[in-house]
């Protein structure tokens, strides 16, 4: 696994620097034991998870953990309806639900089933984020949350954070101009301090003017309908494969170098999360050493 440091990032990426997945969110994700992203629209049915599942199978062979906040307006009739005694929980829970999951090729199917791998297995959290007034109400769709934002930590506790106009979508990665600001733990300390304290805060459901709940039950149950038989998944295993070195002449049938069989082990044992992963304690000079604890495959009630 290579490091971020080893990497030259740029301070600002736009689509004139080349494709900003193949830019930025592949290789750094292929360094990477954990993923914190905001984002102010997200589909696991579009083609975006489709397009970048490359960089989040290299987070996952690496044993990483991503927790992702996703944006929800409400509509005046959503707002009246929590006025009259609905929870915010039910009342997203009914908009969210109303549009079924429903991909429209093999593409969009397997990025659901490796969605639903990733919550079935403990490799990702998802939570939803309404905007609120001061009083901590929910407010109409004319304030949404629209901030898109993400921190790259690898394996000895380097990390780099960016922001920008990107959202998880197709045309976010691909079509609009869209720019990127990164900024990195060894040369932008405080600018990366701050990026962790703001995802902290609106995790954690502490900001004043966004409120942020678990995903319901519904929401989950939908993505595990695309939930594989085969443990891990097609896409998984062919990156593992793809991550092995070649046999040198000689070499015994099925040897493979050192990384790669880690990877194969952590792939059969559910992917064990990192010591470093925010749902698990452990010391950074863990890491340092290369002590990558396995852990149990997860329920398959993780929360999504």
């Amino acid at each position: 696994m290579s490091l971020l440091a080893d990497h030259p990032w740029l301070v600002k990426y736009t689509p004139d620097d080349g494709t900003l997945v193949d830019l930025l969110y592949v290789p750094a994700l292929r360094c990477a034991i954990r993923y914190d992203r905001l984002t102010g629209f997200f589909s696991a049915s579009a083609s975006a998870l489709a397009l970048a599942v490359r960089g989040v199978e290299g987070l996952l062979l690496n044993g990483g953990y991503m927790r992702l906040v996703v944006g929800c307006t409400l509509e005046q009739p959503e707002i009246e309806a929590i006025a009259k005694g609905e929870t915010l929980r039910e009342t997203v829970e009914r908009k969210v639900t109303a549009v079924p999951l429903d991909p429209v090729h093999s593409g969009m199917v397997d990025a659901l089933e490796l969605l639903a791998w990733m919550v079935a297995q403990g490799h990702l959290d998802v939570k939803i984020a309404v905007p609120c007034d001061a009083d901590r109400k929910p407010v109409i769709s004319t304030a949404i949350f629209h901030e898109k934002s993400g921190i790259i930590e690898d394996r000895v506790g380097d990390r780099i954070a960016f922001n920008g106009s990107l959202n998880e979508t197709a045309a976010g990665w691909t079509r609009n101009w869209e720019s990127l600001n990164v900024f990195t733990s060894w040369e932008d300390a405080k600018r990366l301090g701050k990026e962790e304290e703001n995802f902290a805060r609106i995790w954690a459901d502490r900001a004043v003017h966004v409120l942020t709940i678990d995903v319901p039950t519904a929401v989950r149950d939908d993505l595990f309908r695309f939930l594989p038989t085969d443990t891990p998944p097609a896409r998984i295993k062919r990156a593992d494969a793809a991550a092995r070195p070649s046999p040198h002449p000689g070499s015994r049938p099925g040897a493979v170098g050192a990384s790669a069989t880690a990877s194969h082990r952590s792939s059969k044992a559910g992917l064990g999360v990192h010591p470093s992963c925010p749902r698990h304690t452990g010391r950074r000079r863990a890491c340092r050493r290369g002590d990558l604890r396995r852990l149990p495959m997860a329920a398959s009630g993780a929360r999504l």
